[in-house]
């Protein structure tokens, strides 16, 4: 779908949520945000120049009749002025892109909702369907069951497809600290089962200072694998103590139809061999503790050891800092830090210090310098062969914040990149990069 149709499509779209509210003359409850972002970038490197344009739509609707109509728009728009398409980290995101686009009623006393329309269904794991969805209250407020089925959206440029579909079921608890969410999902390419997963969601108050979460993702389409498995434990023994346990394995999602990593997956996330996808499996530990120290100072520290299933290569991480919400008395918020990373095939160190500061008058600026040095350790692989790659960058930005009132606040920030000891390259000539984004929100 191009860029003019999706544009024509939400316009209309919003213009049918408002429509029904004029008619009857019911008085609808509104809120929601519109930000608008430009951003502008150059280097001195030989790199594209960019002029980039976002608008960011987050509406939500209720009562828009007497019966209770309400909808829901969320969506991104992108103008690509210099039409650059990519930057040296990454690609910039070069289409429109609606995530939601909803109409809801209620029944039944509100106790059961449908809902039709482009839903990306947090409860059931990001499913994402353009179609309907049914949600029934089991037990009051506390306690839903739902289904959901329609086309499955394009998951590369988010246009519709009518040959992919999508259904699944869902069911949450919200009751005494306890929030759970459990779901089963499948996607259909034609008349071939592409996708089929299952996901939970827990966080649990399991005392008055201990918090206990896990996040679930088990894809079946070929065989059973935990593709996502999140799970953490928070735990405050004392005020002046924290401690923090989070363990994760991260695996490439399962899909009949490999060829869509091609889309979804970056170059150093998957491997490639013709169709066929290499298992990569990443399993990660990170265990933090944070000290209140003196004067309101708080020190952090963790430490974090991760593993590769696709060259079976270990990696550790530290990270020692200290924060304050008011430092030195000025009203200042301070956070620096210090990272060592002996990573797959480099070893890295940064330094970072981050300054925000509240001027009054619906003012503030911030502040902000890192350093970074890393260098290869691979000298066994091709590249490592042929380069002895190293590089120290420098960081240095800041901005300003303006919130005139309520309901509006624009934002400046202002980046630089100084890349040295580019000793892959050609020359060894260091690299300015340079970013400016303007941002302007408005808040209803």
């Amino acid at each position: 779908m191009c860029a003019a149709v999706r544009r024509v499509s939400v316009a209309l779209a919003l213009g049918a949520l408002v429509a029904p509210a004029r008619a009857l003359a019911v008085e609808p409850a509104v809120d929601g945000s519109l930000r608008l972002r430009g951003l502008y970038g150059r280097d001195s490197g030989g790199g594209p120049t960019l002029g980039i344009g976002f608008l960011d739509t987050d509406l939500r609707a209720r009562d828009l009749t007497t019966s209770g109509l309400g909808g829901t728009v969320d969506a991104t728009f992108v103008l690509d002025v210099t039409e650059a398409h990519e930057r040296r980290f990454g690609e910039i995101p070069s289409v429109d892109q609606v995530r939601d686009l909803f109409l809801v009623h209620p029944f039944a006393d509100a106790r059961v909702r449908a809902y039709v329309g482009r839903q990306l269904l947090n409860e059931a794991g990001n499913a994402w369907v353009d179609g309907g969805r049914v949600e029934v209250d089991v037990d009051g407020p506390d306690a839903q069951v739902g289904l959901y089925a329609g086309l499955s959206p394009d998951p590369y440029d988010a246009a519709p497809r009518t040959d992919r579909q999508a259904t699944g079921a869902f069911g949450a608890l919200h009751r005494d600290g306890l929030d759970v969410a459990l779901a089963w999902n499948a996607v259909l390419d034609g008349s071939t089962l592409d996708r089929h997963f299952l996901y939970q969601r827990t966080h649990w108050r399991a005392a008055r200072d201990l918090f206990l979460a896990t996040y679930v993702v088990a894809d079946l389409v070929t065989s059973p694998a935990l593709t996502t498995a999140l799970a953490s434990a928070d735990y405050t023994p004392v005020p002046e103590v924290n401690l923090t346990l989070n363990l994760s394995r991260y695996a490439i999602e399962q899909y009949r139809d490999a060829a869509v990593y091609r889309n979804l997956v970056e170059p150093n996330q998957a491997l490639l061999v013709g169709d066929e996808v290499v298992d990569l499996v990443y399993e990660r530990a990170r265990f933090t503790v944070s000290f209140r120290l003196p004067g309101d100072w708080r020190e952090y520290q963790s430490l974090e050891w991760k593993h590769r299933s696709q060259d079976q290569r270990s990696a550790w991480q530290s990270t020692i800092g200290v924060r304050q919400a008011d430092a030195f008395g000025l009203g200042t918020d301070l956070d620096t830090h210090v990272q060592f990373h002996n990573g797959f095939e480099s070893d890295t160190w940064l330094a970072a210090l981050d300054l925000d500061q509240d001027l009054g008058g619906r003012f503030s600026v911030n502040g902000r310098v890192t350093w970074f040095n890393g260098r290869t350790i691979g000298r066994t692989t091709d590249r490592g062969r042929l380069f002895d790659e190293a590089q120290e960058v420098w960081l240095f930005g800041g901005g300003v914040t303006w919130r005139p009132v309520r309901g509006h606040q624009f934002d400046l920030d202002y980046d630089a990149a100084l890349e040295t000891e580019l000793q892959d390259q050609r020359n060894d000539d260091a690299v300015w990069i340079h970013t400016a984004m303007a941002r302007y929100a408005y808040y209803y």
